[in-house]
């Protein structure tokens, strides 16, 4: 069993995307991390993407996993793919990244050493912002230092779920998977609520750099373009798909499981 596997999902989620130079500086950043923990990195990537980035993918000697084209728009989004590695792999602490994010330099070392000592099932980092030539926009955006009754009523902090890393077995057995196929657009959000069963804390003396860029598709995907309708079709799953199975999970029911 290896300590922490970390998932990388890729695909073409918009034009121009996966951006190359992002994600040879995500995996840069996974690959330079000074830990005596063991770790591994697999890729979850859909087989349309760029020759460039299949042949980088592969030069790295990492686990890859190919799945079906625009599979960020298919019923579960690209959480199913996160979700379906996680189960595959045999590892003690699960994570993920975005291939355009970072991680700094010390992000495994520091939070498995604060979960092994006082027994988490879960830790999430420090969380600043940068921009395209990776210069730091921002201050300590992660608002949560601990997760309770109060926490779950205001919402999550930015970014929390990209900043988690969490016991495999105590996460993959809270409940979070009965929802899965039908919260990609709200996936981040539950995150948040499920991981408020688990023993957590913040770490503050780790960093997960999110990376603000014109290339993301929180920048895009609010508006219904031709070609994102025809991606959808491709992916069948409509927009009105997504909505409906959105509204179809009862948040406020599962906030009460929790906090009775």
């Amino acid at each position: 069993m290896i300590d922490l596997a970390i998932v990388i999902p890729l695909g073409i989620s918009s034009p121009g995307t996966p951006v190359f130079q992002y994600l040879k500086w995500c995996v840069e950043s996974l690959q330079n991390q000074k830990t005596n923990y063991n770790y591994k990195i697999i890729f979850a990537c859909d087989d349309n993407v760029s020759d460039e980035v299949k042949d980088y993918l592969k030069s790295t000697n990492y686990d890859i996993s190919w799945y079906d084209p625009y599979y960020f728009f298919r019923k579960g989004s690209i959480w199913k793919k996160i979700f379906l590695e996680w189960e595959k792999v045999n590892s003690k602490y699960i994570a993920f990244c975005h291939y355009d994010d970072m991680w700094s330099e010390n992000k495994i070392q520091s939070q498995l050493d604060l979960m092994n000592f006082n027994e988490l099932d879960l830790s999430w980092s420090a969380v600043q912002v940068i921009n395209e030539e990776n210069r730091i926009l921002s201050g300590d955006m992660a608002s949560r230092n601990a997760l309770s009754k109060n926490t779950v009523k205001i919402g999550q902090s930015y970014a929390f779920s990209h900043s988690t890393i969490l016991s495999k077995d105590k996460f993959l057995n809270c409940g979070i998977l009965k929802y899965l196929d039908q919260s990609a657009a709200i996936y981040e959000g539950l995150h948040y609520i499920f991981c408020h069963k688990l023993k957590g804390m913040k770490d503050p003396n780790s960093v997960f750099y999110h990376r603000v860029h014109g290339f993301s598709v929180s920048n895009t995907l609010h508006t219904e373009t031709e070609e994102l309708s025809k991606i959808r079709k491709i992916a069948e799953y409509s927009l009105n798909d997504v909505i409906t199975d959105k509204d179809s999970i009862n948040v406020e029911s599962i906030i009460k499981e929790i906090y009775p």
